[in-house]
């Protein structure tokens, strides 16, 4: 049996033109792997050969032998962004916070570029390896940007997110700040007039006052190894393929480019049974469980005392059982409902038929699962997109949003109750589920599609828009605004030119009559 599924995949690999592809992720949070690990591992089943530089070790691709790995050392330290929890509850020094955040901000990527291309691998791979491919992260992947040129591969982008500030418009399209909100914001897609004017300002200082100083700062790096590295602007001129981590569930609407391919959930999959531990805990309790997490990077330990009393208190009084995600040693004996776990199964306990609700930080993917998977959540935001994607959880109806600086055994108590008792939480989880699932194809199908037809065809230059070659003014339509304008002022102002001449050749010829009967 063995055997014949070998020869199988043997006859699917001869059906698909393998291609060498690297992919560059070397920044980003363990969440951020949940986008390309489905596409490498699917890839690499049909015989592509995958080279991943990532700041996290993947477990999972090591059993596969066309894959390599280059792990390096630029690791995220949640202390860079200050004490979540003190920061979420309004405790911490926020000016400072935010101070020593932007200053973070603007470091990481020369830090990432001055790893990589030190790193002794990566430079024998600049030196030896041949390349179809090259996909960065949106994510701080300019560094990454002249791999693509040195390789002479076509040039791919994927985000952890939605689109990026200024992809759009290199795509030939633009950021439309008009309606579509920036990341960080809780607009909606109708924004008011002073809303457009902050959301306007806020995209054009991500692409142009941030985008434009890292690459700035990143290229003086680069030219210490490839000196000869044309400008990051020019090599991104040629972005030939943009995966984004977006859906009309999660994002509004927006123009897409033919290079534009959404695969928000390509992460998400059917749950597997749950270990026994887990199982033997919420599998026959009727009143179900809830799901309690909020991200790998924090420490329940952080959070103050007096709220996990709070938490405590109010899940002791649930007929639910609970499971806490917990990392490190526990503060506090737990009531016997509530079962902590350092690491949680998270989709398989989403699409266990006992889970009712997940309390979330309000992260990209968890959201994505908890839809998915038809269950309705309480959002706990901390930071960054959190806010805004949790707005639009409420807007959709499938779940509420509680701040930190808000919760009280009451408040918490309270919203638990709703969310729990009322059905119109549980059916807007559905409905939502079944518009996310609805798709002609899956969205890991839809990525590995694409990439193939990208490297099939050479970078699909036949897919790209005229614009993307025309300047900004050329754009706006201003040059031709401007030949409309002259044509029709211009008979306009000549025939006024001649009114006003013949109206002066008049009063000259009055003038001339009247002088000479003057002088009769």
């Amino acid at each position: 049996m063995k055997y014949r599924i070998v020869a199988l995949l043997f006859v699917l690999v001869s059906m698909v033109d393998c291609g060498r592809i690297l992919i560059a992720a070397p920044f980003g949070s363990r969440s951020h792997q949940n986008v390309y690990i489905p596409l490498i591992k699917s890839l690499a089943l049909r015989g592509h050969f995958i080279t991943l530089i990532t700041n996290y070790h993947v477990q999972e691709l090591e059993p596969m032998s066309n894959i390599e790995q280059i792990e390096v050392e630029i690791k995220i330290d949640p202390a860079r962004f200050g004490d979540a929890f003190k920061n979420a509850i309004g405790k911490g020094s926020s000016a400072w916070n935010a101070i020593g955040t932007i200053k973070g901000m603007l470091d990481l990527p020369v830090k990432v570029a001055e790893t990589m291309y030190t790193d002794q691998r990566i430079l024998q791979l600049l030196k030896s390896g041949k390349f179809d491919m090259v996909i960065v992260s949106q994510f701080f992947g300019f560094t990454a940007y002249p791999m693509a040129w040195h390789f002479n591969a076509t040039l791919a982008l994927y985000s952890p997110a939605k689109l990026i500030p200024g992809i759009a418009y290199t795509l030939g399209d633009s950021d439309h700040p008009e309606y579509v909100p920036n990341i960080m914001s809780e607009f909606t897609d109708q924004m008011t007039l002073m809303q457009r004017v902050l959301n306007t300002l806020t995209i054009f200082g991500l692409e142009k006052g941030f985008g434009g100083f890292s690459k700035s700062s990143v290229y003086s790096v680069i030219q210490t190894v490839l000196p000869d590295c044309p400008p990051l602007d020019d090599i991104e001129k040629e972005v030939s393929l943009v995966f984004t981590n977006s859906h009309p569930v999660f994002h509004y609407p927006r123009t897409m480019t033919p290079e534009m391919i959404e695969i928000g959930g390509i992460h998400c999959k059917p749950a597997k049974p749950l270990p026994p531990a887990l199982e033997n805990f919420v599998g026959d309790h009727e009143p179900g469980f809830i799901m309690f997490a909020v991200g790998s990077a924090i420490q329940m330990n952080d959070m103050p005392i007096e709220m996990l009393n709070s938490f405590v208190e109010v899940f002791s009084r649930l007929p639910q059982r609970v499971i806490w995600q917990w990392k490190g040693e526990q503060k506090m004996d737990l009531p016997a409902n509530i079962m902590t776990v350092g690491w949680l199964p998270q989709q398989d306990l989403l699409g266990h038929k006992n889970c009712r609700l997940f309390l979330t930080h309000g992260g990209l993917n968890s959201l994505m699962e908890a839809v998915y998977h038809g269950v309705p959540v309480l959002g706990l935001p901390l930071t960054t997109d959190q806010f805004g994607n949790l707005a639009r959880t409420q807007l959709e109806g499938y779940g509420k949003t509680l701040l930190w600086k808000d919760i009280t055994k009451d408040s918490l108590q309270s919203t638990l109750q709703e969310i729990l008792s009322n059905p119109k939480y549980s059916e807007s989880a559905d409905s939502v589920s079944e518009l996310m699932r609805d798709n002609i194809m899956t969205p890991l199908d839809r990525a590995v599609y694409w990439t193939e037809f990208n490297l099939r065809h050479k970078g699909a230059k036949h897919l790209r828009l005229g614009s993307r070659y025309l300047s900004s003014y050329q754009r706006a339509m201003i040059d031709v605004y401007g030949v409309i304008t002259a044509a029709i002022l211009l008979p306009i102002v000549f025939f006024v030119f001649i009114v006003l001449k013949c109206f002066n050749c008049c009063c000259r010829k009055t003038k001339k009559s009247t002088d000479s009967k003057k002088k009769q």
